[in-house]
């Protein structure tokens, strides 16, 4: 299993991005360029919920991390996704 930790974005609604909070066990889509989307459980590492405009640290998780695997490099860019709609954006700070 692969744990990841990042810096994450979520979009306002004025941006295109979520118009309510999320809690932590939240699973959108993260995205590694144009082709590779896959679940991801989000945990917010200091808070329980997150406002749309908010920026915090998280841990994530996937369910079959040996499909994004290549992808996963710190600095790397990812995107938040909930259906086609990108909702945020996060950057890879580890690996665990």
């Amino acid at each position: 299993m692969i744990d990841v930790i990042a810096n994450i974005h979520l979009f306002h609604a004025h941006e295109g991005g979520r118009k309510s909070f999320v809690f932590s066990g939240y699973r959108p889509h993260i995205g590694f360029g144009d082709d590779v989307y896959i679940d991801g459980a989000i945990t917010f590492l200091d808070r329980q919920k997150v406002f749309p405009g908010d920026k915090c640290q998280v841990k994530i998780r996937f369910p079959k991390p040996e499909v994004v695997k290549t992808y996963l490099t710190i600095g790397a860019s990812f995107d938040i996704n909930e259906g086609v709609h990108k909702v945020g954006e996060g950057t890879i700070l580890a690996l665990s």
